[in-house]
């Protein structure tokens, strides 16, 4: 680590969020580093805390179920309770890509004043503190609908662990590909 880095409080402060990320091995190196300063104290609480996604912590209770109060876009819902929900595993258009309006109004039709059932993989939330939870409205999954609609694209990280849904997801966006449905449809 620099010293600008050391010597700049605000950095200092928004260093702690950072830091979780980081392994010990390199906080215990900058330790050496600036023992004995007024940061020395700062990087020994962030080593003592456990390795928790920041959000991960927040969010203390997940609901297995809702009525979904207002859909924002085709990937994110609001339910009565005021949670945010963004669905795991598929990227829908934003406001100024096309079939915005599209991918919206399906998740409007499908869910929207309904009563939806959630359920959840690995990740809970994301780094807005969303809850991240796959929408069950009757027997359909929301994310698998919009991607076989060719609503949606599938988004996979490499370095995360398998997403429970991720083969049908994939399969599904193979046959949109296939059916070449659209401008963002087309993938």
């Amino acid at each position: 680590m620099s010293k600008k880095i050391v010597q700049d409080k605000k950095r200092t402060v928004n260093l702690s969020k950072k830091l979780i990320i980081v392994p010990a091995a390199l906080l215990i190196g900058l330790l050496s580093v600036v023992g004995g300063t007024k940061y020395e104290k700062e990087i020994k609480q962030i080593l003592n805390q456990p390795a928790v996604n920041q959000f991960q912590s927040q969010i203390k209770v997940l609901p297995k179920e809702g009525i979904v109060k207002r859909v924002i876009d085709g990937d994110t819902l609001i339910l009565e309770d005021n949670t945010e929900i963004r669905l795991v595993g598929v990227n829908t258009p934003e406001k100024s890509d096309p079939y915005f309006l599209e991918a919206t109004n399906f998740t409007k039709r499908l869910v929207e004043n309904k009563k939806v059932t959630l359920e959840y993989d690995a990740y809970t939330s994301d780094r807005f503190g969303r809850v991240l939870a796959y929408v069950i409205v009757g027997d359909k999954n929301l994310s698998i609908e919009l991607v076989k609609n060719g609503l949606a694209k599938v988004a996979i990280y490499e370095d995360r662990r398998k997403l429970i849904y991720q083969d049908e997801l994939l399969k599904f966006q193979e046959s949109a590909k296939s059916k070449k449905l659209g401008v963002w449809k087309q993938f």
